[in-house]
């Protein structure tokens, strides 16, 4: 590969060039031909609304298989499928669904009542327009861009395989022109094959959502592990993990953020995987550190494996663990892609507390999201 400055004289020659506006105008053009229906309310449905509304893309209202009514956050009404067909057979379609698996079954099932290809937008259309998510920042100006320069550069260098290179690069496109990242949807999210797992794991789920990762934990481990201790604040998703994980042992579940020390914040609740803290929201939650967590344990307890999707928080959490990750130097799965920043400020505090990691990036989606930092102790020789 290239020099990073030779790459990014690439994607700044691509910036002058002003060819991703004109697609975009051609894509507006063919979207706005006909009467837009969004497809599935769910937790894009409002993204894209507000991104679309942005843009100047009119929406005329919102198909579900469940809901019905009026949605509240946008004011759009909800019809049924029954009702797509019959009364917006001219419509453009377009999903609000981003699992890439999900988005099949979908598009299938709108071309069953009998709309054609042309009509029909999987969420790859939508997230062109997209200039911000419910979390993560997804578009930046080129000057913007230009600000993280250096640290973007240090990333290109400090990992030493292509394919975390690539990612890299991949997302400064997705960050300047919402290009679409190349992806592995046969790797195990959380659990690269690289990353060994023993039979006396304990386990940090922090961002515990509904319990899946630590779900698929315990399947990775055939159901031998130490412990598993899961952290999350939203109160709905709480109980949710709480039931979905009841049937298996030596879990605790705390419902607190992880940070940098203990504190109360403010926070944003109920968007289900979106729930983070910010300066702005109306709840309240508490937050620990997980060094404060394991304080009074003995080190043969503490982490052996730390998954941080945080929603942003995920630096405040890394410096919270700074002596669980020196003394234990646990495998690390952490998401980097919540604030431009995190490629590069991420794996430099983890390498400042344990110099001896191995360090890889992996893409776990084809938009800019679900980018992790995978980080595990160097065998010695």
């Amino acid at each position: 590969m290239d020099t990073f400055a030779k790459e990014f004289e690439k994607i700044e020659a691509r910036q002058n060039s002003g060819a991703h506006l004109r697609e975009l105008e051609r894509l507006k053009d063919i979207l706005t031909a006909r009467p837009i229906v969004l497809y599935g309310v769910g937790f894009y449905g409002a993204v894209i609304h507000k991104n679309f509304t942005d843009c100047g893309i009119p929406v005329e209202c919102f198909c579900d298989t469940y809901k019905r009514g009026v949605d509240t956050e946008t004011g759009l009404h909800i019809i049924s499928p029954d009702d797509l067909k019959n009364n917006y057979a001219h419509a453009n379609i377009v999903l609000s669904v981003a699992n890439p698996n999900t988005q099949t079954q979908v598009y299938n099932q709108i071309l069953s009542l009998g709309f054609n290809r042309e009509q029909v937008f999987t969420f790859d259309t939508p997230y062109r327009f997209f200039k911000k998510s419910r979390v993560e920042i997804v578009k930046l100006s080129f000057e913007e861009m230009k600000s993280h320069y250096k640290g973007y550069e240090w990333a290109y260098n400090f990992f030493e395989d292509d394919n975390s290179k690539q990612i890299v690069l991949e997302s400064i496109n997705g960050y300047l022109f919402n290009d679409l990242m190349r992806f592995s949807p046969e790797e195990k999210h959380y659990f690269p094959k690289e990353m060994l797992l023993a039979e006396s794991e304990v386990f940090v789920d922090g961002g515990l959502y509904f319990g899946d990762s630590s779900e698929e934990f315990i399947r990775q481990c055939k159901g031998k592990y130490r412990h598993i201790y899961g952290f999350e604040i939203d109160p709905i998703n709480f109980e949710k993990a709480k039931s979905n994980l009841l049937a298996h042992p030596n879990i605790s579940l705390i419902q607190k953020g992880l940070w940098s020390k203990s504190a109360e914040a403010n926070a944003t609740l109920g968007f289900a995987a979106g729930c983070k803290i910010d300066g702005e929201g109306g709840d309240m939650v508490s937050l620990v550190s997980l060094d404060e967590v394991f304080a009074d344990l003995p080190q043969d307890e503490y982490p052996t494996f730390i998954k941080l999707d945080v929603e942003g928080s995920e630096l405040e959490a890394l410096k919270g663990a700074e002596r669980v990750i020196r003394t234990a130097r646990p495998k690390l799965a952490v998401c980097v892609y919540h604030k431009p920043e995190d490629i590069y400020e991420l794996p430099s505090i983890i390498q400042r507390f344990n110099p001896d990691c191995h360090f890889t990036l992996r893409q776990h989606s084809p938009y800019r999201w679900e980018t992790v930092l995978y980080a595990w102790q160097k065998e010695k020789p």
